[in-house]
């Protein structure tokens, strides 16, 4: 159903981020609208792209022109950009509550099962296991550098000085790596879902693919 959400979300049509949002509200309020601090920051790390997706569309795509003079806007620019904008927020909420009301012992079996059709089970479980460390150690090294930076903070933008706090961050990566070498991952293989729970991606695909 992500996959699905993210390709009807990707074609930016109006309809469709409507919809996405309705059902994006509808899902955060009965998964008791998890803390949204994680989204907050994913959202601020990729507020330049955002920028840059305005930009270029704003001032790249042919139309008529927001304001008199070469350096104008046009205004079918800026709404194909706004619609972009809209679109990447909407695949990041989906993924930030996926990943905020999906626990471990649920999230690692799923992709397992994603990906059972084409691999061997221990092809399978090196993948899931690494998948998921991944996206764990990207909020630990993220806590990480905010610590680094809180504790030793960059007064300049001199190369020295950005290298001696990259080598804390690094030595502080390496010990959090030496450490998370003693994690135990229970690793279950689920069976596979009962038919009927297929109905909902397929509705979902048929009405996307009508409407498309």
């Amino acid at each position: 159903m992500l996959l699905l959400f993210t390709a009807a979300m990707a074609t930016a049509r109006p309809e469709f981020l409507a919809g996405g949002a309705a059902v994006l509200l509808l899902l955060y309020i009965l998964a008791g609208i998890p803390s949204m601090a994680t989204l907050v920051r994913m959202m601020k790390r990729l507020r330049w792209l955002l920028v840059a997706i305005v930009f270029v569309y704003g001032w790249w795509t042919p139309g008529d022109s927001l304001w008199p003079g070469a350096l104008s806007p046009t205004v079918q620019g800026l709404s194909l950009g706004l619609l972009r904008v809209m679109a990447l927020l909407a695949i990041v909420s989906a993924v930030n509550l996926l990943l905020q009301s999906t626990p471990r012992e649920e999230l690692l079996p799923a992709i397992m099962q994603l990906i059972k059709p084409l691999t061997t089970q221990r092809l399978r479980e090196r993948i899931a296991v690494r998948v998921l460390l991944s996206i764990e150690a990207v909020t630990q090294v993220q806590s990480l550098a905010s610590d680094v930076l809180r504790e030793h903070p960059v007064t300049s933008r001199k190369f020295t000085t950005i290298a001696s706090s990259s080598r804390l961050l690094y030595r502080k990566v390496l010990d959090r790596a030496a450490l998370a070498g003693d994690t135990l991952i229970e690793v279950n293989e689920l069976a596979s879902p009962p038919w009927w729970q297929w109905i909902i991606p397929l509705v979902m695909s048929g009405v996307f693919f009508i409407v498309v």
